[in-house]
């Protein structure tokens, strides 16, 4: 049976007392009006909120729409975060220029550098990272990062939008938070924007009312999607995940290409923490460098034929982007450099077109472009 799609903005009421009464308790006592809640995105938020293994879900607008929320909830003016380096491009402009206009600080620390992250964590509000991180799909050693939050009396709050409640459930590892663009994986057909905080009641209810507040809502519609792909979840990400280990290892064969990241590669830095959290699989997104920097990875991408250059991930298409050009244009020179990011990265998220369709368009592409 598909999910009711609830498309309405407001709720009528059979008399004014009880309008009033569920007007002053926002949720629990009937719907008033959709940005406080609508049974759609309800269904959804209890969709997430049990994959993840958590109390409570609150669904927004977009992915970004729910970290921006996380950090308003739980931060004010003179507090200071701890992220890694790792970052989706836009979270690092949110925590290096929007947020310090409002007295919000963030400390960067390499997501490996443990020494420099417990130290940096003394007097911080909370350490953030992401599962596996954008955009050369490095893993956080996930239950080494919670110990050390736990130690400072803070909570760990993960982005888990690479790898999905599918190969990892950050709250099981010690995360007290975690954080979805459900654009990607959790609605995987190329066809919503959406995002979701899940964690316990007691944590949720401070982002709730800034959604509330600032109105980042799901639409309905969007809830009706992601109820859709939560269906198919585990079988996309375990035939993206099969699929780009193929490629990644056809990729280490040729010259054109200087490295391949792929969490499950026996050459991973990464590959025992896959294999902890993760199963041994590494999730639907690889990435690479193109030996010839820039100019050659632009004109790699150009040849692709069935890949496609557009800027998401985790959909039935497989999409491929230039990390400087395109996600991490918000990062300067040095600060690429700094987070490991070279002229020649390319991301490539991984569909579920044919392994062999996949490799031929890629190695085509180098053959036309060497």
């Amino acid at each position: 049976m598909a999910p009711l799609l609830d498309s309405s903005s407001t709720y009528s009421f059979s008399d004014t007392a009880t309008f009033a009464r569920a007007s002053r308790a926002k949720t629990g006592a009937g719907y008033v009006y959709s940005r406080w809640a609508n049974p759609t995105v309800d269904a959804f938020e209890a969709a997430l909120a049990d994959l993840e293994g958590t109390e409570a879900a609150e669904a927004f607008a977009s992915g970004m729409g729910a970290i921006s929320s996380v950090f308003l909830a739980l931060c004010s003016s003179g507090d200071r975060v701890v992220a890694t380096r790792q970052l989706y491009g836009n979270t690092y402009s949110l925590l290096q220029e929007r947020l310090p206009r409002y007295g919000i600080t963030a400390t960067f620390c390499d997501h490996d550098d443990h020494t420099a992250i417990a130290a940096a964590l003394r007097g911080a509000k909370l350490l953030y990272c992401e599962t596996i991180g954008n955009p050369k799909v490095q893993v956080a050693d996930l239950p080494h990062l919670a110990a050390l939050a736990s130690e400072a009396g803070i909570p760990l709050v993960v982005d888990n939008t690479f790898a999905s409640p599918a190969l990892c459930r950050p709250i099981a590892h010690g995360a007290s938070i975690v954080i979805h663009s459900a654009t990607k994986f959790i609605g995987g057909h190329h066809d919503l924007l959406g995002g979701v905080v899940c964690a316990s009641a007691q944590m949720l209810e401070p982002v709730a009312e800034v959604a509330r507040d600032l109105g980042p809502t799901l639409a309905p519609f969007n809830a009706w999607l992601g109820l859709r792909g939560i269906a198919t979840l585990p079988l996309r990400v375990e035939r993206s995940s099969t699929t780009a280990l193929k490629v990644a290892r056809a990729l280490q064969r040729y010259d054109g290409i200087e490295a391949v990241y792929y969490p499950s590669l026996e050459s991973s830095p990464s590959y025992r923490l896959a294999g902890a959290l993760m199963g041994g699989r590494g999730g639907g997104t690889l990435a690479f460098e193109v030996r010839g920097g820039r100019e050659r990875a632009g004109a790699f991408q150009d040849a692709l034929e069935l890949i496609l250059p557009a800027a998401s991930l985790g959909g039935t298409h497989s999409l491929i982007v230039h990390a400087a050009g395109v996600t991490h244009t918000q990062l300067g020179p040095d600060e690429l450099v700094s987070a490991g990011i070279s002229e020649g990265l390319c991301r490539l998220s991984v569909g579920l077109e044919d392994p062999g369709d996949l490799i031929a368009d890629l190695t085509a592409a180098l053959a036309a472009t060497g």
